[in-house]
């Protein structure tokens, strides 16, 4: 059984104080990563103080593994990163 693939977003930091930046949370998986970041990157359309977009697995015990993360760049556009942790 293969593991689906998750959409987390985040908006930018406003201080060193601010811990929970999420504001989209990673609840409906997706079968392929593909369709994961084709959906993240819908988000950016739609949220404007969304800053980045982290695809994840979850792992065994419910831990968030990263696979990927998109975000945008000095010039606004969208870039994506293979993610490890």
């Amino acid at each position: 059984m293969s593991r689906k693939f998750y959409i987390e977003g985040h908006k930018s930091k406003d201080n060193w104080e601010d811990e929970n930046t999420v504001i989209i949370e990673g609840n409906e998986g997706f079968k392929t990563i593909e369709e994961a970041t084709t959906r993240a990157r819908e988000y950016f359309e739609k949220e404007k103080d969304l800053g980045l977009m982290v695809i994840f697995q979850k792992g065994s015990l419910g831990s968030k593994e990263g696979v990927k993360f998109i975000f945008k760049n000095d010039e606004g556009n969208l870039e994506e990163s293979l993610l490890y942790w």
